[in-house]
Formats: structure tokens, C-alpha cells, sequence
């Protein structure tokens, strides 16, 4: 997911249209989930072809339930947070909380309204209870909100690492997804509905209409190595009290 600012006149006319494709899919399988029909089918074909909890290799077993352990809602939460306060200290600007707490709240409150909402099963998986609340994956949600949101605030850092950044947490939410579906923890549309979610909040708030990712922008009149630009000396010093600290090679040269 590139910058807002870096998106051309045309490229941001589409940007609402990818947020309504998000939302359609969304609601379309909230819709099959609560109706039932093809989409549970598939469900039941995805489970049939996954071994579960105790059904396969040990080792594999033993690689996804780390990985799910590593992904728990909490643990990914606090994984963040430790990455907005580390970015924020190390900019000396607040603005990395401006975009993390949104999302925290979007996806958390969006996560827990599903289930509240909508009453599903999980898979039938030894050893635990099932309950509802199936649908949708916190689990997949909030690693992909987490990831996602961690990978723009440390792009900021290296903007050159931003593919990798956004590859990384892309695989992150992959492997998440793939664990929780090979141990049965959750159904295929459990996962493929929490994926629409997460990047639906991600898309609002980095992208359209919210742009948040901007506020982590540095001024415009600052040069990487934190002496003033061409817009004069005068807004070099502001630049110099107003920039991030990563871009701050050398204050002196600004005041």
C-alpha cells in the first residue's frame, strides 16, 4: 500500500472504488455465512482437506499452533504498540499514535460486533470447546491491522524497505491464516471475511477518505538531511522543530 501522496490524480479517483469492492465482498460473505448455502459447502470441502488438530505431521502441528499462539489478538495489540511508542520516540512526533489508535479501535470493535452478532460454530476441534463466535477471525484481523499498520510506520523510517515492510506483513497474515485453517480453528469464510475486514480499515485510514498515512509525512520544506529546502530558511526552521528526528541529521544547520 503506497502513500496517498504518492497515488496520481488517477489512481486516487479509483481509491473509493477499491474501499465499496472491499465492503461488497464483506457483506457478501457475512451474507453466506449467515444464509448458508455454496459458500458453507466450501467450507466444509476446505475442512475436509486439512488434517486438524492431531491429524497431521507433528512437526507441522507443532508450526502452526506457534504461529497461532504468536498471533493472539493480545500479543499482536501489544506488538504494536510497542512499534507506535518505539517510532513515536524515535520521530520525537506523536503522529504514529493518530493511525494506530484508529485502527486498534476499528478492527477490535468491527471483530467483536461480528460476533456478538453473528451466531456460528467453530469446527469441532479435540481437546477444545467450540462455542460461537466463529465468525469473524480475530485472530486473522487483528494480525493483518497490526502488520499492516506496523509496516507503514517503519516504512516511514525506510521508505526504500516499503515493499518488504508490506510483503512482510502480507506473509505474516498469511501464515496466520493457513494455521488457524490447518488446525481447524476457524472455517475458510471465517478467514477470507476477516482479511476483507482488516484491509477494508487499513484502506479507509491509510488511503480513502481518512489519509492518515499523510500525517506521517515530513514537511515538504525539509531536506533528508535536515538542512532547509528551497521554500527559504525561514520555513527550514520550522521544518527543523516540526520534522521527525530520523530526518534530522543535523539541527544546527536549520536554526
Amino acid at each position: 500500500m503506497s502513500t496517498p501522496e504518492s497515488g496520481s490524480p488517477d489512481h486516487r479517483r479509483y481509491e473509493p472504488l477499491v474501499a465499496l469492492l472491499l465492503a461488497v465482498g464483506l457483506v457478501l460473505i457475512t451474507v453466506g455465512v449467515v444464509s448458508g448455502g455454496a459458500l458453507l459447502r466450501l467450507d466444509d470441502r476446505v475442512l475436509a482437506l486439512t488434517p486438524g488438530r492431531g491429524g497431521g505431521p507433528r512437526a507441522a502441528e507443532l508450526v502452526t499452533l506457534g504461529i497461532v499462539d504468536l498471533a493472539t489478538p493480545v500479543l499482536s495489540v501489544a506488538v504494536l504498540c510497542a512499534v507506535t511508542f518505539a517510532v513515536c520516540l524515535r520521530t520525537g512526533r506523536w503522529t504514529p499514535l493518530v493511525v494506530a489508535g484508529p485502527a486498534l479501535v476499528l478492527v477490535s470493535g468491527s471483530v467483536l460486533l461480528g460476533k456478538a452478532v453473528i451466531t456460528r460454530s467453530a469446527p469441532d476441534v479435540p481437546g477444545m470447546l467450540g462455542g460461537d463466535g466463529s465468525y469473524p477471525s480475530g485472530h486473522t484481523a487483528t494480525a493483518l491491522v497490526c502488520a499492516g499498520v506496523a509496516a507503514e510506520l517503519l516504512s516511514r523510517l525506510q521508505p526504500a524497505r516499503r515493499r518488504l515492510a508490506w510483503a512482510a506483513a502480507a506473509t505474516w497474515t498469511t501464515l496466520v491464516a493457513g494455521a488457524l485453517l490447518w488446525l481447524h480453528f476457524h472455517w475458510l469464510s471465517d478467514v477470507v471475511g476477516s482479511v476483507l475486514l482488516a484491509t477494508l480499515v487499513l484502506w479507509l485510514l491509510l488511503r480513502w477518505p481518512a489519509r492518515l498515512g499523510a500525517r506521517l509525512e515530513a514537511p515538504a520544506s525539509q531536506q533528508p538531511d535536515g538542512r532547509p529546502g528551497a521554500g527559504g530558511a525561514g520555513r527550514g526552521r520550522e521544518a527543523g522543530r516540526l520534522g521527525p528526528l530520523w530526518l534530522d541529521g543535523d539541527r544546527s544547520g536549520a536554526r
